[in-house]
This record gives C-alpha cells, sequence and structure tokens, in this order.
C-alpha cells in the first residue's frame, strides 16, 4: 500500500478552515498533516479543531520538509510569490489563495517556475467550481442566451473598523494591495472573466477613505470593461451596511440570467427563452443544504478545488482552473487600479 500524500497549511487565517476541512475530505490516499503560523496559538488552535497532528513554528520549516507533498499558501497577499516561489523550490505542489501576485509579470514567473519544475500550481477560484456557475457556463456553451449583450457583477460588503485595526496588513497597500477589489471583489470579478473570456479595462473610478479612516486602501471601485467589444459594469464596496451581496447578470438577445455567488448560490431570475427557462426550473443546485465549513459566504466549493487540486497532483494533468487563470487576474486587477488611479505596491517589498 502506498503511503499518503501529506499536504500542509502555511497561515492559519480566516480561509484556513475551508482549506482544512477540503483536504481532509479527500480521504483515503491524502493526509493534513501540519499546520503553521505566524501565530503558534492560530495554527495550535486550527490542529485541534481539525485533527492535525503537527504544527511547525517556521515557514521555511515547513516548506522543507521531506515527507510534504504539498501545501496551501494562506498568508497575507505580498508574501504569496515569496512563499510559492519558496515552496515550488523545495519540491511542492502549491494551491495559493487569490492574489497569486499583485503583477502579472511576477505571476508569470511563479507559473513558469511551476512548469519547468513540473509541479502543480493553482490560484484558488473556488467560485468557478460553483453547481451554478457551471450550470450558466453551460447554458452559454449551447447558445441558450444568445449573444450577449451586456454583463454587469456587483459585490457589495460591509467592513467595520475593526477588521481593519485587528490586522496587521487589512487595508494596507504595501500588504493587502487594495481592498475592496483586490480583496472582497476578486471572486466575483473572476467568475465574470471565466464566463465571457478576457477582460481589458476602459475606465474605472475609485472611492477612498476619509481622513482618519482606519485604511489605506479603496472603499469603492466602479469599472467600465470590455471582452472584445461586450460591454461589462463591475462595482464592488466594502462601504455597505450589507454583510455581503453579489450578483452576476447577463444580458443575451434570447435570454437573461441574474446569479449570485454567496451560499448558498441562487438563481434569481431567468426571462427569454422557454428552453432556458424549463433548464433553471429543472436545475439541482446541491449546495443549498451543506453547511460552509468556515465564513458562511466563503461557501463549500474549496472542497472542490482542492479535490481538483490533488487529482493534478496525481495524474501530472492541468488543474482544471489553470495557473494562467492567476496570472490573467493579476493583470486585469492592476490595470483597474491603475485606470482608477490608485496607488500600486512594490513587488518586490513583498517578497
Amino acid at each position: 500500500m502506498s503511503l499518503p500524500r501529506r499536504h500542509g497549511l502555511l497561515g492559519c487565517g480566516r480561509v484556513a478552515d475551508n482549506h482544512a476541512d477540503a483536504v481532509r475530505a479527500l480521504g483515503h490516499g491524502w493526509e493534513l498533516a501540519v499546520a503553521c503560523d505566524i501565530r503558534p496559538e492560530r495554527a495550535a488552535d486550527l490542529a485541534e479543531r481539525h485533527g492535525v497532528a503537527e504544527v511547525e513554528s517556521s515557514a521555511q520549516a515547513l516548506l522543507h520538509r521531506p515527507d510534504l507533498t504539498s501545501v496551501s499558501v494562506l498568508t497575507e497577499h505580498a508574501a504569496h510569490p515569496r512563499w510559492v516561489e519558496s515552496a515550488l523550490l523545495a519540491g511542492k505542489h502549491v494551491l495559493v489563495e487569490k492574489p497569486l501576485a499583485f503583477t502579472a509579470d511576477r505571476a508569470r514567473e511563479l507559473v513558469k517556475l511551476a512548469a519547468d519544475s513540473g509541479l502543480v500550481l493553482a490560484t484558488v477560484s473556488q467560485h468557478q467550481y460553483d453547481p451554478v456557475v457551471a450550470l450558466v457556463r453551460g447554458w452559454l456553451k449551447e447558445g441558450m442566451l444568445g449573444d450577449l449583450v451586456l454583463v454587469r457583477g456587483s459585490l457589495e460588503a460591509s467592513r467595520p473598523a475593526e477588521y481593519y485595526t485587528s490586522s496587521y496588513w487589512h487595508g494596507t497597500w504595501a500588504v493587502e494591495g487594495g481592498s475592496a477589489l483586490i480583496n472582497q471583489g476578486y471572486h466575483c470579478l473572476d467568475v465574470v472573466r471565466g464566463l465571457v473570456g478576457p477582460l481589458s479595462v476602459d475606465s474605472a473610478r475609485a472611492v477612498t477613505p476619509s481622513a482618519g479612516a482606519p485604511q489605506e486602501t479603496e472603499v469603492t471601485v466602479a469599472a467600465l470593461l470590455n471582452a472584445d467589444g461586450l460591454p461589462v459594469v463591475f462595482t464592488t464596496t466594502t462601504g455597505s451596511s450589507t454583510r455581503w451581496r453579489t450578483r452576476i447578470e447577463l444580458v443575451g438577445s434570447r435570454g437573461t440570467v441574474e446569479f449570485d455567488i454567496d451560499h448558498p448560490a441562487r438563481l434569481h431570475r431567468i426571462s427569454g427563452d422557454p428552453a432556458l427557462r424549463a433548464a433553471a426550473e429543472a436545475a439541482d443546485l446541491e449546495d443549498a443544504s451543506s453547511p460552509a465549513p468556515g465564513i458562511d459566504y466563503y461557501g463549500i466549493s474549496h472542497r472542490r478545488q482542492i479535490a481538483d487540486f490533488a487529482k493534478a497532483v496525481e495524474s501530472g494533468r492541468p488543474p482544471t482552473v489553470p495557473p494562467e487563470d492567476g496570472v490573467e487576474m493579476a493583470a486585469l486587477l492592476d490595470a483597474v487600479y491603475r485606470a482608477a488611479s490608485l496607488p500600486r505596491p512594490d513587488e518586490a517589498s513583498g517578497g
């Protein structure tokens, strides 16, 4: 009997429960072996809650353990490239939370390093694996919406002052690299890009915090994008009184679909082609009764992406959401921030 593949967590913050849950759900052949965090007590707490056998105090020690097959990089944004590179050089397959890097050039370097090393690298895009997203993607491929004429995406969230004051990196340009767009709005925009194809930026506008606010970074971004001429309107804010709300609308010549990627994800509006309406009525969105292992709106699709990541490691095939998607998102985010005349961090300063 072959030994199990062993996975480690580098960082035990807000999203670590989703990774721990997903690795444990892999079952036979995989083991969640070790957790590491800059705050040892946080790693110990996660290890106790998820039955992780070991806690490592040093990131370098974790990455150079010969018994580990792969790692999740769950650190602050600016450190992602440094730890991804270190893990790849140590021979580990890597799943990294978004963003892969602040710039496309740095992201591209990491993708090349993984390819040259024969290792799997993936940026977390868990909502690309949501059943509702797969459903809509299928309708687009089948032409059930006709020609798209307008796309809208939005993320509305609330981030109180304590969210920033309790963190050493949230709300900073140098380490978070932004807020409403790169952190909260990322996945909504990623799903839009995944459905309609590569996006370019026509214009963007931002609302920045008032003097004395606990953050440096943007509160709101609105952008006019285009996908090969198709107008795409995207907005994201952390200044709402609403805790969390996403909406994605695809308006086509034959039909319109509106849905969210909250948990559980829902179809909100279907109009047009009777076949489209019938398909929506017959849809079984199985996430509806499944509780999320961590923060509720993170959902449960980390399980799907990490299962796909594990199969890629086992088989040598690329993951379903390829590493190049992380490069595309880095380029798109950077372009939106620049179009909105917002600061861009020095990639080198974050490693």
